[in-house]
């Protein structure tokens, strides 16, 4: 049994939400896991290092690592210097992001995330990549209520672009739908 699996487990889960959850994000033997806690996980396909280039992929995937780390020490500051000043989602703004994590991280105890992630474009100066994601942001709520699914997303495109030095969170793209804790249709990073 995984770390991840074993910390799902102590959440007290119920097994069908484990299936669920086993289904929606387990569905990719082929694709490389990245482990960064014991919570998190991120599978990348790995024709994107190929794609990218060794030094390239390496940033990406250093700035994905550090997302995860803010996410999970809820640095809401090192999660937002990660944001783009022009970064746009539909409606949002990298001001509305900072105040939808200020919130998720005030309710939640732990989260958890999972991310399927394919490489789907570069530029020819491989400064802006776009990722496709599929994944789960899992959260237990400070009421300790059991884990909960606070966002969850498919097939959404994250477009990074690299700005003074640092690859930083330009938008997210995807079909709208409402989502649990948000006012407009948005995932607030990935």
């Amino acid at each position: 049994m995984s770390d991840q699996t074993s910390w799902l487990s102590s959440t007290r889960m119920s097994p069908i939400a484990l299936i669920i959850l086993y289904l929606v994000v387990g569905y990719n033997t082929a694709i490389a896991e990245t482990k960064l806690s014991e919570r998190y996980s991120m599978e990348v396909d790995p024709e994107a290092k190929e794609q990218l280039g060794e030094p390239v992929y390496n940033e990406v995937m250093s700035f994905f690592r550090s997302a995860e780390e803010a996410i999970e020490t809820k640095d809401i500051d090192a999660l937002m210097s990660l944001y783009s000043d022009n970064y746009s989602d539909g409606a949002h703004d990298k001001d509305s992001a900072h105040q939808i994590w200020t919130r998720i991280f005030s309710e939640f105890e732990l989260m958890a995330t999972h991310h399927n992630m394919k490489l789907v474009s570069v530029t020819s100066e491989k400064n802006v990549v776009v990722f496709r994601c599929s994944g789960l942001l899992l959260g237990v709520p400070l009421i300790k209520s059991g884990v909960i699914t606070i966002d969850n997303w498919n097939q959404q495109d994250h477009v990074l672009t690299h700005e003074g030095g640092d690859w930083k969170l330009l938008g997210t793209y995807g079909r709208e739908r409402k989502r649990l804790w948000f006012d407009k249709p948005m995932h607030p990073l990935f």
